[in-house]
């Protein structure tokens, strides 16, 4: 733009301004399609251009993150918006005077969550006192790949409580002679706003956050989706084992690590246990980065574990729930345990481990039955020594090396492509037990996850046409906003923002951000260290959008991508979680828009009749101690039922020892409400 033309306008009052000048995002408004380029191959026909630091020896992370972001097609689906002014405003005056208004979709592959014209206000709104800044987040989940109108308004005042005047540089460029292409489509935006009292304002466009996944969907064709199992057996009937011992690989060199499964638990309701595993498309190099969609970097053997409900098989197999674990579990943790409220209904059980999970590639698993017969069956995990200490962590391997901002997006995403590949596995005809016959029926494919399987699980259905019936319980997103409230990941936070240059810990080895929760006043800021990692948060949240729930959420239901129907989910989450805290757990639901299907296991109320139990209850579903047992057991029977398309009230089991400790809420929950020692 050439903002040297616009000096020449006649200047507005001597009142505080909204500042205008989209070529600085710091001054913004932002975000603005100012900051993008034309493209043909972008679905959007933009790319996005952010400049980066004037220099890179100083600000290497900036430098490389503005590189990472601009090969985006537009600009997040839940974006922290800035504008900045001239002087000190009332920053409780925002909530009114700045919002969104959609536009165009830029396909018509979704009907969208927002008509044109729809308005979209803000919350989360943050103002940065020192430098006359404000920031907010969209109070809904907005659309990808669609145009937006970011309108500030004279309903914004100052201090003294008059309202707000525009920059002279706002008024040349939606005025007659517009400098540029972008003040042309701006001038041309602000004409349809019913609120005529503008006072700056911005076009935008989001980005296309789901087609990465889609891309590699349709590219599952390519690899064969074909089944291998072990030399010799493959089950194992559980009444005929003494014990099963998973041996896993958790050093890069030396003695395997003996894991005794619970296979007790099983007995009288398994029939047995089927070891596998079947070919996919894998996109994680080496740094446990993606390759591009559709190009994977090799195939891999991705095992599995498939659980045969003790039942009468049903002509065309049993139905099949896909169960997706947390972090640092894997296929013989919850998706086991989960076995114990499936076989009341008569559905079997299928898993993998989530990419980088599982231990080393040379793990196995020892059977030992009744009869004395021993067997050693190969079982690979996915995880590898990222950090080269010589020891292969639970979970590590999943996220991306520290010297990329990725964090969990690429884990989840070739997760996700794993589990799609299975559900073609399934709807080939799998043979468990190898009769000879499939054992589950190809029609009957449902999925179930805990906490990062519900995040991973989120993708899954929003892209996988063939599997409509789910229960999520304990997920949340942004992962971003998982690892600044929870307290089991703020160190990995803290670890990260530390490793930065420069670094932005501003609380010795910890960080204060001075962040804001939902429905909360305008929180005013005097930190730059604090603002500045709340934008540093909010790059990283930008650039690992394509791999996070938050985004895929609003897919299931409110507007589904082209070819895959609408899902049918039930969430569960406990109050008080302090992996997974409940503010994220609710925004993954009120993204999808699916607040009646929403229950909540009141732990605070629980642990006035059980003071022992722990004070984190994120793992309520599997967790079998003898004061948690009755509540874990009204979970899962919950889960399955839903899964079998009835329902059951978690409350009856409880009541005599709890009270009605499950509730559907009026409101979701927006506080962290931890529960004190």
């Amino acid at each position: 733009m050439a903002l040297a033309a616009l000096v020449a306008v006649p200047v507005w009052g001597a009142g505080v301004k909204a500042m205008f000048d989209p070529a600085k995002p710091e001054t913004g408004p932002f975000p603005t399609d100012y900051l993008t380029a034309p493209s043909t191959t972008a679905k959007t026909g933009k790319r996005v251009r952010m400049p980066a630091p004037a220099d890179c020896t100083a600000a290497p992370n900036a430098c490389q993150e503005a590189w990472l972001l601009n090969d985006f097609d537009g600009f997040h689906v839940h974006p922290r918006v800035r504008v900045r002014f001239s002087g000190a405003i009332n920053p409780q005056t925002l909530r009114d005077g700045v919002y969104l208004v959609a536009r165009e979709n830029l396909t018509d592959e979704e009907r969208g969550a927002q008509a044109p014209g729809a308005v979209v206000r803000l919350n989360q709104i943050v103002y940065d006192a020192k430098n006359f800044t404000a920031y907010g987040k969209p109070d809904q989940a907005i659309d990808q790949h669609r145009r937006y109108l970011l309108a500030v308004t004279d309903a914004v005042k100052d201090e003294a409580g008059d309202a707000v005047e525009p920059d002279d540089a706002f008024a040349a460029c939606r005025g007659d002679a517009p400098a540029d292409d972008y003040c042309k489509a701006l001038g041309e935006a602000v004409k349809t706003v019913a609120d005529t009292k503008l006072v700056a304002a911005s076009l935008f466009t989001t980005m296309s956050a789901t087609a990465w996944l889609e891309t590699a969907r349709d590219a599952l064709g390519n690899t064969a989706a074909a089944v291998t199992r072990p030399a010799g057996r493959s089950f194992f009937r559980v009444n005929d084992l003494a014990e099963a011992v998973w041996q896993r690989q958790t050093r890069t060199a030396g003695a395997l690590e003996d894991f005794p499964l619970e296979v007790s638990l099983l007995q009288g309701s398994v029939l047995g246990i089927g070891i596998g595993s079947y070919s996919s498309p894998n996109y994680l190099r080496a740094d446990r980065t993606a390759s591009a969609a559709g190009e994977p970097v090799s195939v891999e053997q991705v095992p599995f574990t498939a659980y045969l409900p003790f039942a009468v098989k049903p002509e065309k197999g049993f139905p099949v729930v896909i169960f997706g674990h947390g972090i640092g579990d894997h296929t013989f943790g919850g998706p086991a345990a989960a076995n114990l409220g499936m076989v009341q209904v008569g559905i079997g059980v299928i898993a993998i481990n989530a990419a980088g999970h599982g231990f080393g590639p040379g793990g196995r698993i020892l059977f030992r039955e009744t009869s004395g017969t021993r067997t050693e069956v190969p079982f690979a995990g996915r995880g590898a020594d990222l950090d080269n200490n010589g020891r292969i962590e639970s979970g590590e391997g999943c996220a991306a090396a520290p010297s990329t901002p990725f964090g969990l997006r690429d884990c989840l995403r070739q997760t996700t492509v794993d589990l799609m590949q299975l559900v073609r596995v399934l709807r080939a005809g799998l043979d468990v037990d190898g009769d000879g016959t499939a054992d589950f029926d190809p029609e009957r494919i449902y999925f179930a996850g805990q906490s990062l399987g519900s995040s991973y699980g989120t993708m899954f259905l929003a892209v996988e046409p063939a599997v409509t019936r789910a229960v999520l319980n304990s997920g949340g997103g942004s992962t971003v906003d998982i690892s600044r409230w929870s307290p089991a990941f703020r160190p990995q936070a803290a670890q990260n923002l530390g490793l930065r240059r420069p670094s932005l810990l501003n609380r010795g080895a910890d960080f204060e951000e001075s962040y804001v929760l939902r429905n909360q006043p305008a929180k005013v800021v005097n930190d730059d260290a604090a603002i500045a990692i709340q934008n540093t948060l909010e790059t990283l949240e930008w650039l690992q959008a394509e791999g996070d729930p938050l985004p895929y959420a609003v897919h299931l239901k409110v507007s589904p991508l082209k070819g895959v129907p609408e899902k049918t989910v039930l969430w569960q989450y406990a109050w008080g979680d302090m992996t997974v805290p409940n503010p994220a757990q609710s925004a993954l639901v009120r993204h999808a828009g699916m607040k009646d299907a929403a229950w909540i296991y009141r732990h605070d109320l629980a642990r006035q009749r059980s003071p022992t139990m722990d004070r984190n209850p994120h793992t309520y579903l599997n967790n079998f101690s003898p004061v948690t047992y009755t509540i874990a057991t009204a979970v899962q029977l919950q889960m399955a039922a839903y899964l079998a398309g009835s329902s059951f009230d978690p409350n009856i089991p409880v009541s005599l020892f709890y009270g009605n400790i499950f509730e559907q809420p009026e409101e979701l929950p927006e506080g962290l409400n931890f529960l004190e020692r």
